[in-house]
């Protein structure tokens, strides 16, 4: 660690040279809407320098005094923009950029500190939101969590589910951020889409190594989506009429220039899911709201706000009983986030929030003849409510060195397993039993980056500190953050990076198909924050900036403190210990080699990826204690994306994966007592499902028309119907019946083992709309 703060000291210290220097600062915006552009790049074309604007689109640029100097302002899908300004004294200037046709060839000089080759990132892929809204989608859903499942490194959990499965890690341990702000269950029934509402979001990226210390709290990775924040010169609507959901949003200026205003709402309208079981009734909702006002040139205030519910009721009846299931689950999110520009170079973003994730399960039992009734109801909550305060601070020295710096808090509180059960009626004795349980926990972090940019060098070292304290028990944590980028030459790079991460949280969850049964657990005095350590090189290039990006990355990471039921055991009578069911102290090993060629403008964009990885687990308790494949192992992995832009009119996309089988537990041995079947089952995970792979079409047809412009989109799920192994089961099959002494006894088929599928080839089509 001394020698750690050495070097950030050695290295802050060979920045800190004397010039004669003026800085140009100011926000870049979209000339149409006013929406912020965020990773913009400014460049003097005089002194070579450049910088890129930030989340917010604020940029500052610190260059030589002159008379003179002309700065060129690019930004993929936007006209290119040169000004001459007066660069004797300091200024503001904001900027804006009118959209433009997306060119064929990109011509973006590596000097400018744009391509990937010069950035000081490892492990991030950025997708574009025009490039995910015309991939072909399950029954006409947008889903971007969907888009980055077809990425390397990212696994999704089976077929049609809404969650990440990064490098080997589990879904609780990414850290899934909305504005700056963290939600937990993100996705809706049956995972067949996230809640992230397409047509309420502006920009997306994923993080899978070399963490900046600003982030932590997760192991695995960083889904960082940003809000956008309304037209600020113009009243807009959009909507979309699909098969599972309908969605309108309603944008425009409160203030022209000054404040804008962002409605978003996403609702099911046509009851699909009857169509997967009769007696199901489900319905959810997405509302996303965003505000912003301009106080002044150096002070914006934000306000965004998200709450979405899944409402599930399944009723059964027979002559003898009637079972009612209501499950329901969501997050509230409420955010307002201050700007301020303290001068040139110094700038800071200050975000007080609050989010509230809860489960909530009933079950209501009622059976018995005329005389004898018996009423049996279980109420079951689990939630987490957690109130954030945190600053972030951007201090522009010169273009060859950032500081970067902040604290936060984040006070949780738990309540993971509330429970009431009761039963009564004339056949059992009358039983009432309660148990509530909560914890409240501290989180605390400062951080520190220094980014550097010198010639071939490119840098950047933090140091994340951090606090976790819940009942009489603290944790403390360094956690040393380390990114590396030499360019050898102009169009090809190697990196390093090194992240150590800890998580004071852990999920809990059910095996199953559907609803989840998830519960959110705390770090307590017995269970352990959990801890990742991971290592990735890798080598990029640009092509000589012809439009095509490809990175080859490898990565190893390990893991402990990791968290999981025992074997047979489950929360059902066990709340108040739950602890005791829980085997602790797990580890990880987790290695991998990704290839990712993406290529981002032109006609026809997209990407390949391929990955070949090993993930494994090992408890105490499990397996006979020695290690054995996770759950969601897959060692080799193919995905690839195209969108053709026939016509400005017309985009044909296509997409294709391929995923060796995922590990399971199988009975090696099988045999009968007394007509029972008996299965003997080996080494955990130890076989695999079948192979999978699908191929997906779409097209879009868009029309302006006089009131505005509209869009018909067509799909097709699993083009040629690959019947994909969901799960497997054991079923023998009644064949008939045989008579002996006078009694009849079933004969049965031989035991054999049969796969599930869950989705064939699947049509839909949705209508969009925009005026």
């Amino acid at each position: 660690m001394r020698l750690f703060l050495i070097g950030l000291f050695v290295l802050f210290s060979l920045t800190m040279k004397s010039q004669n220097s003026v800085t140009i600062s100011g926000y870049i915006n979209d000339g149409t809407t006013g929406e912020p552009i965020i990773g913009a790049t400014v460049f003097d074309l005089s002194s070579l320098q450049g910088t890129i604007s930030n989340t917010y689109g604020f940029y500052s640029l610190t260059i030589k005094s002159c008379d003179s100097a002309i700065l060129e302002i690019s930004h993929l899908g936007y006209k290119k923009k040169k000004l001459k300004i007066s660069c004797n004294e300091e200024s503001e200037l904001n900027i804006l950029l009118n959209p433009g046709v997306i060119l064929q060839k990109v011509t973006v000089s590596a000097r400018k500190g744009k391509s990937v080759v010069q950035s000081a990132e490892t492990g991030i892929i950025r997708l574009p939101i025009r490039d995910i809204e015309i991939l072909p989608n399950l029954f006409g859903e947008v889903d971007i969590i969907k888009a980055y499942q077809l990425t390397p490194g990212v696994q999704s959990g089976g077929e049609g589910k809404s969650e990440l499965y990064v490098r080997g890690g589990s879904p609780d341990q990414n850290l899934v951020m909305l504005d700056g702000v963290p939600l937990y269950y993100i996705a809706h029934f049956g995972g067949f889409f996230s809640i992230f509402n397409s047509d309420a979001i502006s920009k997306v990226k994923l993080i899978k190594g070399g963490f900046p210390a600003r982030y932590g709290s997760r192991l695995s990775s960083i889904l960082d989506v940003r809000m956008r924040e309304g037209n600020i010169k113009n009243y807009t609507t959009s909507g979309t009429v699909g098969l599972l959901s309908s969605k309108l949003s309603f944008e425009g200026p409160l203030k022209k220039d000054t404040s804008s205003f962002l409605l978003s709402a996403r609702k099911n309208i046509l009851p699909v899911f009857k169509l997967f079981d009769s007696g199901l009734g489900y319905n959810f909702y997405d509302l996303n709201a965003k505000f912003n006002y301009k106080f002044s040139s150096r002070n914006k205030i934000f306000f965004s706000f998200y709450k979405g519910d899944d409402i599930l009721k399944q009723k059964t009846n027979n002559l003898f009983s009637e079972r009612k299931n209501t499950i329901q689950w969501g997050n509230t999110l409420t955010a307002i986030r201050w700007n301020h520009v303290f001068n040139k170079k110094l700038f800071s973003n200050t975000t007080l929030s609050n989010t509230y994730y809860r489960y909530k399960q009933t079950v209501e039992n009622k059976y018995g003849l005329l005389v004898l009734q018996h009423e049996m109801q279980n109420h079951l909550t689990s939630s987490i409510n957690d109130f954030g305060l945190n600053s972030d601070f951007t201090y522009y020295y010169n273009p060859e060195y950032t500081l970067l710096f902040g604290i936060s808090s984040i006070w949780h509180s738990f309540v993971p397993n509330n429970e009431k059960y009761e039963q009564s009626g004339d056949d059992v004795i009358n039983f009432k039993r309660i148990y509530q349980n909560k914890f409240q926990a501290i989180e605390n972090a400062l951080y520190v980056e220094n980014s550097l940019s010198l010639k071939r060098l490119k840098a950047n070292i933090g140091l994340r500190l951090s606090s976790y304290h819940i009942n009489t028990k603290p944790y403390y944590f360094a956690e040393p953050r380390l990114v590396i980028n030499y360019v050898v030459i102009d169009n090809l790079a190697v990196k390093y990076s090194y992240s150590l991460m800890n998580q004071f949280i852990h999920l809990l969850s059910y095996s199953g198909v559907g609803v989840p049964s998830d519960y959110w657990m705390p770090s307590t005095e017995k269970v352990r924050p959990e801890t990742s350590s991971q290592h990735t090189l890798s080598i990029v290039t640009d092509f000589n900036n012809s439009g095509f990006e490809m990175s080859l990355e490898g990565y190893y990471k390990t893991m402990s403190n990791l968290i999981t039921f025992r074997p047979g055991e489950n929360l059902l009578g066990n709340f108040k210990n739950w602890e005791k069911v829980a085997e602790l102290d797990g580890t990880g090993n987790n290695y991998g080699l990704e290839l990712f060629l993406q290529k981002a403008a032109g006609k026809t964009t997209g990407w390949i990826g391929a990955t070949i990885a090993k993930a494994n687990r090992q408890f105490e308790n499990i397996n006979n204690g020695k290690e054995y494949p996770f759950k969601y192992d897959r060692r080799y992995d193919v995905s690839v994306a195209v969108n053709h832009r026939i016509k400005d009119n017309i985009t044909i996309s296509a997409t294709w994966m391929y995923g060796s089988g995922y590990p399971i537990t199988l009975a090696e041995q099988h045999y009968y007592i007394e007509e029972f079947d008996v299965f003997i089952y080996g080494e955990k995970n130890s076989f695999r499902m079948k192979d999978y792979h699908r191929l997906d079409i779409a097209a879009n047809f868009s029309k302006q028309t006089k009131w505005g412009e509209r869009t018909w989109t067509i799909s097709v799920f699993n083009l040629y119907n690959r019947m994909n192994p969901y799960y497997y089961y054991y079923e023998k099959k009644l064949l008939g019946s045989t008579v002996k002494n006078g009694v009849f006894h079933p004969v049965y088929s031989a035991l054999k083992l049969y796969q599930k599928t869950l989705l064939g080839i699947v049509p839909s089509i949705s209508y969009s709309f925009k005026f």
